[in-house]
């Protein structure tokens, strides 16, 4: 793929991750949990990372979390830093768990998924020092579980449809 193609694809990805960040922001899922998202600008990620590696992947969601956060007025907000830090712990995960295990699409993005949660506990545990939000980890890595085999799945049908596996 020449160089060229290669910046038009991440651009793309780019810019759908920010859609898709933007239009779950406004999506409300009636959980206990607050602040709970299905994460569908993951998938974008998830592409990313298959498509090319850890590295684009890495800079498609540092960018798309930027831009999403500067679009919604927000950057350097909490939930800015949220993202952030999930994004983060999430992507790493990711591209650790893809190079040194044997795992699929499906269990590198419930590990993604379940890392996504630390990082952000531990993100406001720092921001508001309020350790009682540890208590809601246990819920969250377990609704890590399905969202991440949903992420999964969305990732691996637009893979095979545009022929990287």
């Amino acid at each position: 793929m020449n160089r060229t193609k290669k910046m038009m694809l991440i651009t793309m990805l780019v810019a759908i991750g920010t859609v898709f960040h933007m239009i779950e922001s406004t999506i409300t899922i009636p959980l206990p949990v607050p602040g709970f998202r299905l994460g569908f600008a993951n998938i974008v990620g998830m592409v990313a990372l298959y498509m090319f590696d850890g590295k684009t992947m890495l800079g498609v969601n540092a960018v798309r979390v930027v831009f999403a956060s500067l679009l919604s007025g927000m950057l350097f907000g909490t939930g800015f830093w949220l993202s952030v830090s999930g994004m983060l712990c999430s992507n790493f995960a990711c591209i650790i768990f893809k190079r040194v295990t044997p795992m699929s699409m499906y269990g590198v993005s419930v590990m993604g998924s379940v890392f996504h949660a630390v990082g952000q506990v531990i993100a406001i545990s720092f921001l508001y020092q309020q350790f009682f939000m540890q208590a809601v980890l246990p819920i969250l890595l377990l609704l890590g579980i399905p969202t991440g085999l949903l992420i999964a799945y969305m990732s691996n049908q637009i893979c095979m449809r545009i022929k990287i596996m």
